[in-house]
């Protein structure tokens, strides 16, 4: 009897995934924008000590790039990527036959060339999954666009930014927390700093300024730096380091500094003018890609092969902040809104209904914090965190139609 019942229920599984693949319809394309995995800090850290009483910790890899643990853990998460896609079956579990379906670019620098050799490893761990980019140390305009505009229109943008600045403060809790634990002066620990760093962070004049390269306004004052800070110390904690914020930080505490990063972000790469400018040719980039998947053909700007099934775009929290602010999108994923970990996705997937048009769905994915400063393995049974994103772009509809989906995104 109980072998029985084992079958029954076997079935109703099955049949219940049919009947929500037929409602569904087919999924024929995905398109995943991901950022870059675990790296060290940008600044160098003597850079970093100006702000603080004790120095930082040295890292085994050069200021920016990828660490072994970082490449590990997007390894683990591109192997997930496939148990997912063959789930909704659009690869095969195992094999080399989706290899050639199956296509990489990565923006030029080190860190995502690195992480997409990790989620070619991953996703064909018996295969030799090309990774694509530019020559190396060639600008790429899909991730790095040029920013140029008229006159009017870039004091428009400035505006806009200037206004939103003014209306988003940052909590001033937080940024007095973030100052204590750089003098290691939280309420944990004696206050008694080894010496006073070189600039403190609260006395740093906040103010906006018209930007220049790659950023289209500047903001000055103790957010900017704060939002780096902040973000080092989540890369610590990510990274597995014994120590977090020379001890003073757990996992809550880290949740909660990763806020004022999530608020620069906004603000620098949310404000919808800007957004519109910096994250436009990746968001084009990823629609002529669709294109091809609706309409057989090849079509300009689009990345992998017409026929192909999987294309990833590997970049940085930057253009996710940017093409999820196009879309009109939000997440809350692991206590944290908008946030882009090191290794997010937003995955792009085109479905063709049963009536034979298509239609366009947006998921987060990211490995939460705990999971990476662990290395936890990712399987369908353990997940990362993920979130169907509901498109502001179609009136908050989870599935947007593939011309009103084309049109809304202004392309």
């Amino acid at each position: 009897m109980k072998m029985r019942a084992c079958v029954w229920l076997l079935m109703a599984v099955c049949l219940g995934s049919a009947a929500a693949q037929a409602t569904q319809g087919q999924l024929k394309l995905v398109v995943v924008l991901s950022r870059h995995g675990v790296r060290s800090p940008t600044w160098t850290n003597e850079r970093l000590g100006t702000y603080s009483a004790q120095p930082w910790p040295e890292w085994d890899v050069q200021p920016g790039y990828l660490t072994a643990h970082g490449f590990a853990l997007l390894e683990q998460f591109g192997a997930y990527d496939r148990a997912a896609f063959a789930q909704q079956g659009l690869l095969g579990a195992k094999g080399c036959g989706d290899a050639a379906a199956t296509y990489i670019w990565a923006d030029t620098d080190e860190r995502t060339l690195e992480s997409g050799r990790a989620l070619a490893k991953g996703l064909f761990p018996d295969c030799a999954l090309e990774v694509h980019s530019l020559g190396d140390g060639e600008n790429d305009p899909a991730f790095h666009p040029a920013t140029e505009g008229t006159a009017a229109s870039n004091d428009a943008m400035f505006a806009e930014f200037a206004a939103r600045v003014q209306q988003q403060q940052p909590d001033s809790a937080r940024l007095q927390e973030l100052q204590r634990v750089l003098l290691g002066c939280t309420p944990k620990l004696d206050c008694t700093p080894v010496k006073s760093p070189a600039i403190r962070l609260l006395d740093l004049k906040p103010g906006v300024a018209h930007g220049s390269g790659d950023h289209l306004a500047d903001m000055k004052g103790p957010l900017p730096v704060a939002s780096t800070l902040a973000e080092d110390f989540l890369l610590e904690y990510t990274e597995g380091m014994a120590q977090v914020g020379w001890g003073q930080l757990d996992e809550a505490e880290v949740k909660r500094l990763a806020g004022l990063h999530t608020l620069y972000f906004d603000l620098m790469h949310r404000t919808p003018s800007i957004a519109r400018r910096q994250a436009g040719p990746m968001l084009m980039t990823v629609l002529h890609t669709l294109e091809q998947g609706v309409t057989g053909k090849a079509a300009a700007g689009a990345k992998g092969p017409v026929g192909g099934k999987v294309v990833f775009l590997v970049g940085h929290d930057t253009n996710l902040a940017g093409v999820a602010s196009l879309l009109g999108v939000h997440w809350t994923l692991d206590g944290r809104t908008d946030d882009t970990p090191p290794g997010t996705e937003l995955v792009f997937e085109l479905w063709q209904t049963a009536k034979g048009g298509f239609e366009v769905r947006v998921r987060v994915r990211m490995q939460g914090l705990e999971q990476m400063r662990e290395g936890r393995d990712l399987t369908l049974g353990s997940p990362p965190l993920e979130q169907p994103l509901m498109l502001g772009v179609c009136g908050g509809a989870e599935a947007c139609e593939w011309h009103k989906f084309l049109r809304a995104s202004g392309f």
